[in-house]
């Protein structure tokens, strides 16, 4: 294939893929005169390819980092094109759509995507090490928080970020009730949408314009390449003489934040044929996003509810909370920040950020790091979160614009089917992990594993917070319910190597920066072929993006399951196999492989927990004679620990549960650990788990509506 014809297959899936998401604003709609924002549409009347690829990659279209990656953007492109036409899995022959650009728009993407068939990513020759990308290639949009009663008199400084952004918007969102006027000019062109008019700004032009709550959501600002920077001020009742708000270009007023998230790693894959087949599943480079092996060094092991909370506590504060704090439980207590270290970035990633006392422990500690200037970036899932969550967030957000706030929420294509509109519902965000970057490398951490920012994690009962009028009292024990309680047992691990904290920081930047109308993320590595030698590391992170993946994470787990020869060992809630997972089960018991599972059967306290209660249960009925499953049992605590272990030599800990909506619906991330050594460590780990467990009876009751469920699910 030459040169010129990879660039147009280039254009060609960048193209189409900017315009799968149907009616979404971009700043294309206000400077159309832009190279790149010439897209054709997604429906059968599509125009046919295009040639024009060099104003997505330029002269980097052709390298092996970007060849992998443009298999995944057609792969995904052709899932887009399917259910917008409801062709392939939904339903029509895609061959009956008599449109020649059509057909010759959906061949050319089948041969750009055809390596994503492969389990694995092939390796390719060349060197090893870190890259970086600037091909322009995502939707780019954030969200502004503005509050006329946040710091009313304090400066504030907000940052977007345009890093291979074919188009950038800045969302703003009224938070408060109070309404703004926004005035100043910025250094390049700017387009505003208000109040249902959109105008375009010309560089060093003064503007204004008014925000009242009922505006604010429609309105948008699209800032131009050109534009580095703007000189704004809020004005409001309460502010009548102005509040001093900047706005910067990330990339260009932080470098070493762009540098971080630009990063890519070229992983070495020793020859497979020299090692033994769990070695080779755990070196193979494939399509799920992972990191190349690091070392393992002496990383904390979290198993203590309060040893999780505080590994969070001391990474912003620089020392643990007494255990007085925790048995007093007030949100307000006096902290010491003498010894907090200073930090460039946080990232805090979870399922939810509860406005509880874990919450506001937490968002008290960010604070003080926004308050002196750092980034602060902060994901959660949009559909778990109450009105005093949402407001505990936003309002931290409205006070210092430095910290960025993604309230994670799926989106289905237009014209996708019934089944695809509904789990807009329920695909969530389940990525978990802390990282601390700090001016001092030393000082850095990151923590990854199951727990969420919630106080069912940290407390055995409901503690009472109606003294907090702004902290909500969640206190449910059961049923389909946003205020429900209970008390989990988990387990996180902690890295403090410099190298691995900036690594994993910048493999969940990735994740930050991913397309904002399809949720894809770049990829974090590709496998380099190595001279032979084993790479040196022995633990890799991984993120999974299921549904735009491939489903690489269940591929993943099936192959690892699949080297077992003696034991495997699995701490999981939830216990619901994909048939992938249940064929690998059948066949490392037909080897003759012991597996023990300790689980929680009855998850009464977890959202809709009678029916993942009623999924257990056909767990097992179908393998309880076949699996030494256990039941953890410690007085009213329900566990949440996700690890897998595999022969003495690997360990999983990660937010996977071993269920449908880990491996379809759910984003995840986990750290492998290839180290019998370790093992050893996580054996007394496992053993304690065993130790507060009992027999599971094989005798079970099972509604016959939830087993009606469970065949229509399948």
């Amino acid at each position: 294939m030459n040169r010129a014809f990879r660039l147009a297959l280039a254009g060609l899936a960048l193209a189409a893929l900017a315009a799968c998401a149907g009616p979404l604003r971009h700043s294309c709609d206000f400077f159309p005169d832009a190279t790149d924002c010439k897209r054709p549409s997604l429906s059968a009347a599509t125009p046919g390819p295009r040639t024009a690829a060099a104003a997505f990659f330029g002269d980097a279209g052709t390298s092996d980092y970007e060849r992998q990656f443009l298999a995944l953007l057609a792969y995904n492109q052709i899932g887009a094109m399917d259910r917008t036409n409801g062709t392939g899995p939904f339903g029509h022959d895609r061959h009956a759509i008599a449109n020649s650009n059509f057909q010759a728009t959906y061949r050319t993407l089948e041969q750009l995507a055809k390596p994503v068939s492969a389990e694995q990513m092939p390796a390719v020759s060349g060197k090893s090490g870190e890259g970086h990308f600037d091909g322009r290639w995502r939707v780019s949009r954030q969200t502004l928080y503005i509050d006329a009663a946040a710091r009313p008199s304090a400066p504030k400084t907000f940052s977007f970020s345009g890093l291979q952004a074919r188009s950038v918007e800045i969302v703003l969102c009224q938070s408060g009730q109070q309404p703004v006027d926004l005035s100043g000019a910025c250094d390049g062109t700017l387009a505003i949408r208000a109040g249902g008019s959109s105008r375009t700004i010309t560089a060093g032009a003064p503007f204004r314009f008014h925000l009242s709550r009922e505006e604010a959501a429609t309105a948008s600002l699209f800032p131009g390449d050109s534009l580095n920077r703007c000189d704004l001020k809020l004005s409001s009742n309460l502010a009548p003489a102005g509040t001093q708000l900047t706005i910067l270009r990330e990339e260009v007023a932080y470098p070493a934040i762009a540098a971080l998230d630009s990063r890519y790693e070229r992983c070495p894959v020793p020859d497979p044929s020299g090692l033994e087949e769990l070695d080779r599943v755990f070196y193979a480079g494939r399509w799920l996003s992972q990191t190349c092996s690091l070392p393992l060094g002496q990383p904390r092991l979290l198993r203590k509810s309060r040893d999780g909370f505080n590994a969070k506590v001391e990474a912003l504060l620089g020392a643990s909370l007494p255990d007085s704090a925790f048995d007093k439980a007030d949100p307000e207590l006096p902290l010491d920040f003498s010894h907090a270290p200073k930090l460039k970035l946080i990232y805090l990633s979870s399922l939810e950020f509860k406005a509880d006392f874990s919450g506001r422990i937490l968002e008290r500690l960010i604070r003080h790091h926004a308050a002196l200037g750092t980034k602060v970036r902060i994901m959660v899932t949009d559909v778990l979160e109450r009105d005093k969550d949402d407001t505990l967030l936003h309002r931290l957000a409205a006070d210092y614009p430095n910290v960025e706030l993604q309230e994670y929420r799926w989106r289905a294509d237009q014209g996708a089917p019934i089944d695809e509109q509904l789990s807009q519902l329920h695909k969530t965000h389940h990525v978990k992990m802390l990282a601390t970057l700090g001016d001092d490398p030393a000082r850095s951490r990151v923590i990854i594993g199951g727990r969420n920012i919630h106080d069912g994690f940290l407390f055995h009962k409901p503690i009472d917070l109606s003294r907090y009028p702004n902290l909500e009292q969640y206190g449910k024990t059961d049923g389909f319910s946003l205020n429900y309680y209970s008390n989990w047992s988990d387990f996180d691990i902690e890295f403090a190597d410099p190298a691995t904290v900036e690594m994993l920081a910048a493999h969940l930047s990735t994740l930050w920066l991913r397309d904002a109308d399809t949720n894809i993320i770049r990829p974090f590595s590709i496998p380099v072929r190595s001279d032979g030698r084993r790479p040196p590391g022995t633990v890799r992170h991984f993120i999974s993006v299921p549904y735009e993946d491939n489903h690489a994470l269940e591929t993943y787990f099936v192959e690892l399951i699949d080297t077992a020869e003696h034991h495997i060992e699995i701490v999981n809630p939830y216990l619901n196999l994909t048939p992938k997972l249940s064929l690998a089960i059948e066949r490392a018991l037909a080897r003759g492989v012991r597996i023990d599972i300790v689980g929680r059967i009855d998850l009464k306290g977890d959202i809709g927990g009678r029916l993942l209660t009623a999924l257990n249960k056909l767990f097992v009925e179908k393998y309880g004679d076949r699996i030494n499953i256990r039941e953890f049992k410690a007085p009213d605590v329900v566990l949440h620990s996700k690890i897998m272990m595999i022969d003495e030599r690997l360990v999983t800990i990660s937010s996977v549960n071993l269920n449908n909506r880990s491996f379809f619906h759910d984003l995840e991330n986990g750290m492998m650990v290839l180290d019998p050594a370790f093992y050893a460590r996580m054996q007394p780990v496992y053993d304690d788990y065993v130790a507060h467990s009992n027999p599971v009876s094989t005798k079970v009751t099972i509604p016959w509506a939830y087993r009606w469920l469970s065949r229509r699910a399948g």
